[in-house]
């Protein structure tokens, strides 16, 4: 097994595990575990800061301890073509949105109103704030050394990593919604039942890691990808949570801004694969790709 194969195992459980150690903490603890964190203002348990810091130190201590070659964590700011990077990761999503929406008012299972409750403007600039501090973790979780680890695993196929660290970014998620997140914050992303839920939830994550994957191959750096996921959480955040936007039945499994929703699913399944595609065989921004890598000893 090569060193950069033996890394991504090792960071995949330390990943997946971290949430579930988080969860025996609180339990252990005799905290709360329902928070309602993930859509509203609390601010979390012991547990959850487990849950975002362990991958972190894993991902650090393979980078130093255990070198694979893979290549830089990715958080140069300087790449590139950096405006037409950041450009494009500011607008996509909000074009996405509106494709989504479109098509769910068009089918008339979807109804919007940006009027009544709090504003949406002042919403989304209070997500965007939280966001902006959040996302450079989970990025540099999943795209700075996830992604650059999983490039270096010589798999066929370009868009094959991606998708390795689509799942494991799914399956990351796994404790927040299963545990600490409750039923009725749970009842204000989705309608379907939590098989349904998961499953959609799974496909759509495992989706956007082709986008998010390839900003970080094409650039060789996290911070366009934690731009696209910070107007992604300050957009779809409000719309759910304010109640801006409404579903007839089970409309939001198609219609939805977030990522669990079937036509998000497709379009960033979609767009994705159209830049893996295109991706050159060798560019300077392609600092990532490492086809020799160390073995293990």
């Amino acid at each position: 097994m090569t060193r950069a194969r033996r890394n991504f195992v090792l960071f995949s459980i330390a990943v997946v595990g971290a949430g579930w150690l988080g969860v025996a903490a609180d339990v252990a603890s005799g905290t709360p575990l329902v928070n309602d964190a993930a859509f509203s203002d609390s601010g979390g348990t012991p547990g959850m800061l487990l849950f975002i810091l362990g991958p972190v130190v894993a991902a650090l201590v393979l980078y130093f301890v255990s070198r694979d070659g893979a290549g830089p964590l990715g958080l140069t700011l300087r790449f590139p073509h950096r405006a037409r990077w950041f450009g494009a990761a500011a607008v996509l999503y909000p074009v996405l949105t509106a494709i989504t929406i479109g098509a769910g008012l068009a089918a008339g299972g979807v109804t919007l109103s940006l009027t009544g409750g709090e504003p949406f403007l002042a919403a989304f600039l209070a997500v965007l704030a939280v966001q902006v501090v959040k996302n450079p973790v989970e990025e540099f979780i999943f795209r700075g050394y996830g992604t650059r680890t999983a490039m270096a695993l010589d798999l066929p196929g370009k868009a094959t990593p991606h998708l390795l660290v689509g799942v494991v970014w799914a399956a990351w998620h796994l404790p927040l919604y299963l545990v600490w997140t409750s039923d009725a914050d749970m009842r204000l992303v989705t309608s379907l039942s939590w098989p349904g839920f998961l499953a959609l939830m799974f496909a759509g994550l495992t989706a956007a890691a082709l986008v998010y994957g390839e900003l970080r191959v094409r650039t060789g750096s996290i911070w366009p990808g934690v731009v696209l996921h910070s107007m992604t959480n300050a957009i779809a955040t409000p719309l759910l949570v304010d109640g801006h936007l409404r579903f007839t039945g089970h409309a939001d499994a198609w219609f939805s801004p977030v990522a669990s929703s079937v036509v998000m699913t497709l379009l960033f399944g979609g767009l994705g694969l159209l830049f893996v595609s295109l991706r050159p065989r060798r560019r300077p921004g392609d600092v990532i790709q490492a086809p020799a890598v160390a073995t293990a000893g």
